[in-house]
């Protein structure tokens, strides 16, 4: 008589390799999601360096900074709930000079960009860019920004001072 031999795995088998997946899983997982943010961050100071960029670009070719939604050009302004830098990119964009390669929208966590223009006098002479960051609330906005020069909370952007 043949013994009757059956292959395949055992129960404690699959468990063991399981739990093994599910622990490999686990230990990665926040690895991945800190990088993955930590991308996200580096893309926001990207782009609001390339927008503080390309405004100071655009006063050094037409003399004045772009006017954006306020009729002021020494005072322009889009904080956090407004149309953000997408009142501004047309005038980077589009004309004969391109100040931007390419249209830069929505933060990297959905928000637009806020920005300060400021240049009526010293010493607070200012063109900023800044994202709200992975909050989503900007603690820049009130003052820490101009009394301090740094961004304030997990905001994240780009400060010239003229």
């Amino acid at each position: 008589m043949i013994p009757n031999k059956k292959s395949g795995f055992t129960l404690i088998e699959m468990v063991v390799t399981i739990a093994i997946l599910a622990l490999l899983a686990g230990i990665a997982t926040p690895l991945v999601t800190r990088q993955v943010e930590k991308g996200r961050i580096a893309r926001a100071q990207a782009d609001c360096d390339a927008i503080v960029k390309a405004i100071v670009m655009y006063h050094m070719e037409y003399g004045r900074y772009p006017g954006g939604s306020q009729s002021d050009p020494t005072y322009n302004y889009q904080g956090p709930g407004g149309s953000g830098f997408n009142a501004l990119a047309p005038e980077l964009i589009n004309g004969s000079v391109k100040f931007l390669n390419k249209k830069i929208g929505l933060d990297p966590w959905g928000n637009n960009y806020c920005y300060h223009i400021y240049t009526r006098s010293n010493p607070y002479q200012d063109v900023s860019v800044f994202s709200m960051g992975p909050n989503g609330s900007s603690q820049s906005w009130s003052g820490s920004l101009w009394n301090t020069g740094s961004f304030g909370g997990d905001d994240i952007g780009s400060l010239h001072d003229n």
